[in-house]
């Protein structure tokens, strides 16, 4: 089983938890006006919504096998690598022109849709499986996800083949 690194994830938690005092806080506390008010509990939800992801990912595990993965959150997503039909890699920087960032992928088989980031523990494993599906699957892939499986050190090349 793999799970989400827990240092980062405390981090985003006092971040949630930090957005909602400055915004609910105040939206609930210090009776502003109308307008105020509505952004404030506006703001207020985004963090809201930040902490509960950020809970999701902390009791996400997953899991894979030669011939599924699967993810368990409060709820579960299994996928069969010989269902594989899309597959994109996505590199989300922190700063514009930045290498630092997080890595996304997102993985379909006509019903299930699966989507990792690369702060889960044996992320490169799980992108290295994909890899060798894609191409046994025959699986076009764009540029961007092309570009973003080699900054991973996975060729996706039929001749290279790939390691896992």
């Amino acid at each position: 089983h793999s799970a989400y690194e827990r240092r980062p994830l405390l981090a985003d938690f006092a971040r949630s938890a930090a957005g909602l005092l400055f915004t609910l806080g105040p939206a609930l506390f210090l009776n502003p006006i109308p307008v105020l008010f509505w952004i404030f509990l506006a703001c207020g939800m985004l963090f809201l919504a930040f902490g509960v992801k950020t809970a999701q990912k902390w009791v996400t595990k997953v899991s894979m096998t030669a011939e599924t993965l699967t993810v368990s959150t409060p709820f579960t997503a299994s996928l069969a690598w010989k269902d594989l039909q899309t597959a994109k890699l996505r590199f989300y920087a922190t700063r514009r022109k930045s290498r630092k960032g997080w890595m996304q992928l997102t993985l379909k088989d006509g019903r299930t849709r699966i989507v990792l980031d690369s702060a889960l523990q044996d992320f490169d494993t799980v992108a290295k499986y994909a890899a060798r599906w894609i191409l046994e699957n025959g699986i076009e892939l764009d540029i961007p996800s092309r570009e973003n499986f080699l900054a991973l050190g996975i060729r996706l090349d039929r001749n290279a083949g790939t390691e896992v």
